[in-house]
Formats: C-alpha cells, sequence, structure tokens
C-alpha cells in the first residue's frame, strides 16, 4: 500500500471544511482519477499529500510512513518519492528544457555526472529528444506539458500527482499526455490524477474516485457495473 488516508478531516481558519471524514487506499502502481466540481476538495487532497498542508483530523501515510507526525525537516526528504504536474506547467521561462529538468535534480544535491545521465533519459522518454536547448517560449504547450512531466519523473517518484495536466491543451494534445501518463504508469510509478475532463476519465478506464463538498461519495474501479459520476 503506497496511500492511506483514515478519516482524514481539513477546516481551514475560515471555517470552510474542505474534506470531510476521508478515508481510502492506494496501491502501488494504480492509476487513479480523482475527480469533482471546483471545491469538492481535489486540491486540497493533493496539497495534504505532498504536506503543504497538515489534516485537522485524521492520518496520512505516504510509504509507510505517518506524514501527519513527520518533523518539518523529514518533509523535503519524503517530497523526493512524489512528483508534481501543474496544469501551468510552472516552467522556468529563462532555462532550457535540460536545465528546466536538471534544476529538480539540482535542488536535492545530485552530482554532474547523475544529472548529465539522468536527465537525457527523461527528456527521450517524454518525446522531446533534440528539444534539450529550447525554452519553454519556444515550446508548444503539449510540449511545456512534456518537460513539466520529465521534471516530475527525474528523481524517479513513486508517486506522480498531476494537478489537471490537460486543462490548458486542446483534445489532440490532451490525448497525448495521457498516453504519455499511462506509459509512465505502467512502468511502475503510481499516478493520481486530478481534472474535470470527464471524457478523458471515461476513456481511461482507470480507478475514479469521485469528491463532492469534501466527502467521497464514490470510489469506481475498472469493470465496476454503474461507473457514472453522480455529481455531474
Amino acid at each position: 500500500m503506497l496511500v492511506q488516508f483514515y478519516n482524514v478531516s481539513k477546516i481551514y481558519p475560515n471555517g470552510v471544511k474542505a474534506l470531510d471524514d476521508i478515508s481510502l487506499k492506494i496501491d502501488r502502481g494504480e492509476f487513479v482519477f480523482l475527480v469533482g466540481q471546483s471545491g469538492a476538495g481535489k486540491s486540497t487532497l493533493t496539497k495534504l499529500l505532498i504536506r503543504e498542508e497538515i489534516p485537522t483530523r485524521g492520518q496520512i501515510f505516504v510509504n509507510s510512513r505517518s506524514i501527519v507526525r513527520m518533523k518539518r525537516n523529514q518533509v523535503p526528504k519524503m517530497r523526493r518519492s512524489i512528483g508534481m504536474v501543474f496544469q501551468d506547467f510552472k516552467l522556468l521561462d529563462s532555462k532550457t528544457v535540460f536545465e528546466n529538468v536538471s534544476f529538480a535534480m539540482e535542488v536535492i544535491g545530485a552530482s554532474t555526472k547523475e544529472i548529465n545521465i539522468r536527465v537525457p533519459e527523461v527528456i527521450k522518454m517524454v518525446g522531446l529528444k533534440g528539444k534539450e536547448d529550447r525554452f519553454p517560449g519556444e515550446l508548444s504547450g503539449g510540449e511545456q506539458q512534456r518537460v513539466g512531466i520529465a521534471r516530475a519523473l527525474v528523481n524517479r517518484p513513486l508517486l506522480l500527482i498531476a494537478d489537471e495536466p490537460t486543462g490548458n491543451l486542446d483534445r489532440d494534445t490532451s490525448l497525448g499526455i495521457m498516453d504519455l501518463l499511462y506509459d509512465i504508469n505502467h512502468k511502475g510509478t503510481t499516478v493520481v490524477m486530478a481534472t474535470h475532463a470527464l471524457d478523458l476519465v471515461k476513456a481511461g478506464r482507470k480507478r475514479v474516485i469521485e469528491l463532492e463538498r469534501g466527502r467521497l461519495i464514490s470510489d469506481k474501479r475498472p469493470g465496476d457495473s454503474n461507473n457514472d459520476f453522480t455529481s455531474y
């Protein structure tokens, strides 16, 4: 078991209950879609996973370690096992493709030798071989997202969290990004993808966790007889 939530609630200081008594488990190697309307709690759940937020109640385990009880100085090491992909890419405009990806290794103290071996591997994996020296402004939206995925993968994470990774992309480009994420998952990385794109979810035939107003209202796996999404 890679991720475990036990009776997790998150109430913000303004009184908003973002998550309400959430319990779920995600196995190693799973691909999970996280769906729900805006305000359902998807972003809060992902922030809890990387310990950007701490739950008001409950326990969260990642790779068998409690990230609630974890000391502050242990958090950076824990985050190295998690890759993040964002809707708006969050690339550094002044850095090349190679430099954007290598930066994720530099911040954890990787050697130049390690960087020069690993970065070309992941750039090739995401289909950008030959574009190492391009800057983000010289790339299409889909290519920029591939750089973001390469950056998330470069430290070999156990878990990849993708937050609306196709939200700024056209359909054809989105399908290419989904194929890449499925391939990454097939090679062993656990993927949790928050999305509004229900056409991609239905086509994917993966596990679907649905939130509504902070509560887990549905958890469907491939082959379940009823795979509708109740809040849509």
